[in-house]
């Protein structure tokens, strides 16, 4: 009898487990019902998604547990991921999950309990014509080498609207295309283009080494998922000057910020150094948010700076703050500061008042803006 008691255990044991990847699924299939875009697992909490921008808790499910959230993680990682989770503490990685539905996820340890943070990635992702800056994007994949910059808070659709340009290049032009992405979210087959995509910590230790291999190989254009540091910012500066074209991820507010943060990235003593290679390869800045919309969904609000040759003077010399008054009367180029595109979103009627003043990059303008 007591030889069966562990073959007994292990069958509960499996039990338990084939349960909780069922609630699992469950909450999966809440998500893409609802349309939500994030879903989030931590102990003592019921499952929370994020709809429309705003976290949703789903009250009619149970608590999470240690012991669930640790059984679907074992479900979700190979030994190596797990392998990594342990000594790490944390992983970002993306996987197809329910065959058809293709998420970011971030595994990580808070309070000693694990959590889980999954972002869906959605199959569809829009044309470049449907963008609010479509004139400008066109403008720079047609560019044969610079830099352009991709910015915005998290949750604003960056990694998305580098995709789309990715996209378009890959369905009309001839070129090869290298990505480097933590992780990679979205898979892009090879058309027009050869598109390879390298993940950081998988198929190359770091930005900064993704950016040295590639620097004598025959690349056209080259997507860099994040600048993290000087090293980072100096290489991908460097290779937007020899001929390639490089477009970069930023997390950053508005254009301003974008280019504070690039400068903090580098010891004082070499920021004019920096700025003058930035100057020379910079084609634009694109600054955008994701805000609830009026009727229900999101919208994408956009602003747009072109790199001018007076936006280069200004950026030799550091005086970031006086760029959104060139951008305010630079409307032929296609520019638009953000305070600009929120107050036409909410004349529109797209986007309500509150929203856009707590998105305001100079509040006084952006009043000034929303009343004519």
């Amino acid at each position: 009898m007591d030889q069966q008691i562990p073959q007994i255990k292990n069958q509960e044991n499996i039990k338990e487990s084939a349960t909780d990847i069922l609630y699992f699924e469950k909450w999966l299939s809440i998500l893409g019902e609802r349309k939500a875009t994030d879903l989030h697992l931590s102990v003592g909490n019921v499952p929370m998604i994020r709809l429309d921008g705003k976290i949703t808790p789903l009250v009619e499910e149970d608590a999470a547990t240690a012991e669930r959230i640790e059984m679907i993680v074992n479900h979700l990682l190979n030994d190596q991921e797990k392998s990594i989770l342990e000594k790490e503490k944390q992983i970002v990685l993306s996987r197809t999950l329910k065959k058809v539905m293709r998420f970011r996820m971030h595994i990580f340890y808070a309070r000693g309990f694990l959590c889980l943070s999954l972002r869906h990635l959605p199959d569809s992702f829009p044309s470049l014509e449907n963008f609010p800056n479509a004139q400008v994007l066109l403008n720079i994949i047609s560019s044969t080498q610079g830099l352009f910059i991709i910015s915005g808070p998290f949750d604003s659709g960056k990694t998305t609207t580098a995709r789309s340009m990715i996209s378009e290049i890959n369905k009309t032009q001839e070129k090869y295309i290298t990505t480097l992405e933590l992780p990679i979210e979205y898979l892009i087959p090879s058309e027009k283009s050869v598109v390879v995509q390298r993940g950081v910590g998988i198929d190359v230790k770091n930005f900064s080494d993704g950016l040295d291999e590639m620097h004598d190989h025959d690349v056209d254009v080259v997507v860099v998922g994040a600048i993290e540091d000087a090293e980072v910012l100096e290489k991908a500066v460097s290779m937007a000057n020899s001929g390639r074209l490089v477009i970069a991820i930023v997390s950053a507010k508005h254009v301003v910020s974008v280019l504070e943060t690039l400068r903090d990235l580098v010891p004082e003593e070499d920021r004019l150094r920096i700025l003058h290679l930035l100057g020379d390869a910079l084609l634009g800045i694109s600054n955008q948010l994701l805000l609830p919309k009026v009727g229900g969904g999101r919208i994408l609000v956009v602003s747009s700076m072109v790199s001018t040759i007076p936006i280069k003077a200004l950026i030799y010399d550091g005086k970031f703050d006086q760029i959104p008054n060139i951008m305010q009367t630079s409307i032929q180029q296609g520019m638009v500061t953000i305070d600009k595109a929120l107050a036409e979103a909410v004349k529109k009627g797209e986007i309500i008042l509150k929203d856009a003043q707590e998105n305001a990059v100079d509040i006084n303008q952006f009043n000034i803006l929303v009343s004519h």
